[in-house]
């Protein structure tokens, strides 16, 4: 099955190439058989025009079943920044959510790499696994149900995200797990959290390299009344990223 989603201005629905059927709010669209819609195109339903498009990390929160509150698309792309996640690489994820994060880091990670996520919650994995089908293949994705803070494998990590209650309890297990130089990000929404991270990173030997707040604000772009808008998110979570030292110290 191959799946696109279709968005307005007012919804947003997913496309179902095999059986040609758009899924809306609560009502099913039959597309003639001979109609054979592509990336870009436009469909009229009922006075509503609709792009088709791929579903991209960055539509996540339009087309996935939520089961909790996502890493939004402003915030992943900083994540990837400074963790280093590219083709190849190994990344170790805690924290599934609805799986927003995991299909950034899938598709940053091509073929060649692998995301292993350890989720706590089996329902949430469930979820997320079926958001993140509908976007990209998984072959390379290994889920684990367990703790992070417990969490043990011969495998070590190019780097490591953490999304959980409560990080700080979980990077000394997870500097044992890191690489030397691996990097670790630490999601948490609150300043207490964000120097109990710090404070973590420190005593398990990683270099803080820095903490980041990313605000995001839309505009409404109008004739002669362009303006920010109204429902700007003042604030998702505070990023804690670190550098896993070598241990080693060289005199010069």
């Amino acid at each position: 099955m191959t799946t696109f989603i279709v968005k307005s201005q007012k919804e947003t629905g997913l496309l179902d190439t095999t059986t040609n059927t758009i899924q809306l709010r609560g009502r099913d669209v039959h597309l003639e058989p001979n109609l054979v819609p592509g990336i870009g195109d436009r469909i009229r339903i009922k006075g509503d025009d609709f792009i088709v498009l791929e579903p991209e990390p960055v539509f996540f929160p339009d087309f996935a079943a939520r089961t909790a509150q996502i890493i939004q698309p402003w915030d992943a792309a900083v994540i990837l920044h400074y963790c280093s996640i590219i083709p190849g690489k190994r990344v170790l994820e805690s924290g599934i959510g609805s799986g927003a994060l995991s299909l950034s880091i899938l598709r940053a990670l091509g073929k060649e790499g692998k995301l292993t996520t350890v989720e706590v919650n089996g329902d949430y994995i469930g979820k997320a696994r079926q958001n993140v089908r509908l976007s990209i293949g998984t072959d390379n994705w290994e889920i684990l149900e367990g703790t992070i803070e417990s969490f043990q494998t011969g495998e070590r990590y190019d780097s490591a995200i953490l999304d959980v209650p409560e990080p700080w309890n979980a990077i000394p297990n997870v500097s044992t797990l890191l690489k030397k130089g691996g990097k670790i990000c630490a999601y948490s929404p609150t300043y207490n959290q964000l120097e109990k991270n710090c404070a973590a990173m420190k005593e398990n030997g990683f270099y803080v390299q820095s903490n980041i707040e990313i605000l995001k604000r839309d505009i409404l772009v109008r004739e002669n009344a362009t303006r920010p808008d109204n429902n700007t998110i003042g604030h998702t979570a505070f990023m804690t990223f670190g550098i896993k030292l070598s241990g080693s110290t060289i005199k010069a």
